[in-house]
């Protein structure tokens, strides 16, 4: 055992000096390495560790041998860089289509950014919510060696220690759509307040003075923000703030998933009260499509009449079967987002030290304007607005 231990020693060493030869400017691709009998007397060693070092460098690809001619230093292949993209709702059908405006086009944005920088793209779903695959993802990424990361984090608390190791292991981590608080990282995300506050100021421009506000118990960035954009505008207006924070997340599902809606749950004979005791004309904005599509079948259950209620949401799904009401849409720039995140990524991997937090600019658009007819004034003139 001492011997083969010994024997080992002597062939790593000759790897070493092998390896060291071929780094000096004389030695480049092409070029044929001394015979053995050179290296013997240049390394110290006796011919079969040689022999076995050349071997081992013609196996990882380094060098390779031409039968009759000799042994030749190979082409230099440079490893490509590979970036893991670590997002929920991939492997999901639980939102269906209102997911679709959301992940494909931030992997769009990735994934032809990264072909500019001739990277790789590594894509990581952890379905909706679901924190413990995120948390193997993460882990998995990191042990995989990736040179950077993009994630869409969802993992709140419980995830932390994870985004932390990125840190440790030197590898660049932007995050996009949200920011964590007490993390202090890059970060690609909407301005989530803008983008509420202008609605609420489009609307009150229109006359609407009783805007209400649809959100969940969600602490997540984007939603906070939003939150804060609408008390904000409303505050600044001097409106009444109506914010109504339902725990509807399960309707929400099953409405998505059947197309149906459990008329008979208690959240939905909370919240249709809620509605009942609106004040009209009104507009009813919500944190994201799918508080919509439930916010619409309540209005639809109510019968409250189309030209007494505008709706508004954040992205680019409308609500479900909607074709006879007014509605705004506050649209994310989520291809952009991508792009940016691959962006800074690479500056990272270049050397750039300095925290970059790209704050984008969302679009505000109206749709079926001529459905609101209540009697209030319309000064659009701004926006863009689909009739």
């Amino acid at each position: 055992m001492k011997g083969s231990k010994k024997q080992l020693g002597k062939r790593d060493e000759a790897v070493r000096l092998m390896l060291e030869l071929l780094q000096s400017e004389k030695y480049k691709p092409g070029v044929r390495i001394p015979p053995e009998s050179e290296l013997v007397k240049l390394f110290g060693c006796c011919r079969s560790t040689v022999r076995e070092a050349i071997s081992l460098l013609v196996n990882d690809g380094r060098l390779y041998r031409i039968r009759g001619s000799g042994t030749y230093i190979a082409p230099y292949k440079k490893r490509q860089i590979t970036i893991a993209g670590i997002l929920p709702d991939l492997c999901n059908e639980r939102y269906g289509r209102f997911g679709l405006d959301i992940m494909p086009p931030i992997v769009t944005g990735m994934v032809a950014e990264a072909r500019k920088h001739g990277v790789n793209i590594l894509l990581y779903g952890c379905g909706s919510d679901d924190k413990d695959i995120e948390r193997e993802n993460i882990r998995n990424a990191i042990e995989r060696g990736v040179d950077g990361a993009v994630i869409l984090y969802i993992g709140a608390k419980y995830n932390l220690d994870c985004l932390e190791e990125f840190d440790k292991a030197d590898i660049p981590l932007v995050l996009v759509d949200r920011y964590v608080e007490n993390f202090d990282s890059d970060y690609v995300v909407t301005d989530n307040y803008s983008g509420i506050y202008d609605a609420v100021n489009a609307i009150s421009q229109m006359g609407v003075e009783n805007i209400y506000y649809v959100t969940t118990s969600a602490s997540v960035s984007s939603a906070k923000d939003r939150m804060l954009g609408y008390t904000t505008a409303i505050n600044s207006l001097g409106l009444p703030c109506n914010i109504m924070i339902s725990h509807i997340d399960k309707i929400v599902s099953e409405l998505i998933m059947s197309g149906t809606v459990d008329r008979e749950s208690s959240e939905y004979i909370c919240f249709r009260k809620t509605i009942e005791g609106m004040r009209l004309p009104a507009a009813l904005l919500s944190v994201n499509p799918m508080s919509n599509a439930f916010v619409y079948e309540v209005l639809e259950d109510l019968k409250i009449p189309s030209d007494q209620v505008i709706l508004g949401h954040f992205d680019s799904n409308q609500p479900t079967r909607i074709v006879d009401r007014c509605y705004f849409e506050v649209d994310q720039p989520f291809t952009e987002m991508g792009k940016r995140a691959i962006q800074i990524v690479m500056s990272r991997m270049e050397g750039a030290k300095e925290r970059q937090k790209v704050v984008l600019k969302p679009k505000l658009t109206i749709h079926n304007l001529s459905c609101f007819t209540a009697g209030v004034n319309s000064n659009v003139e701004a926006l863009s607005v689909n009739p």
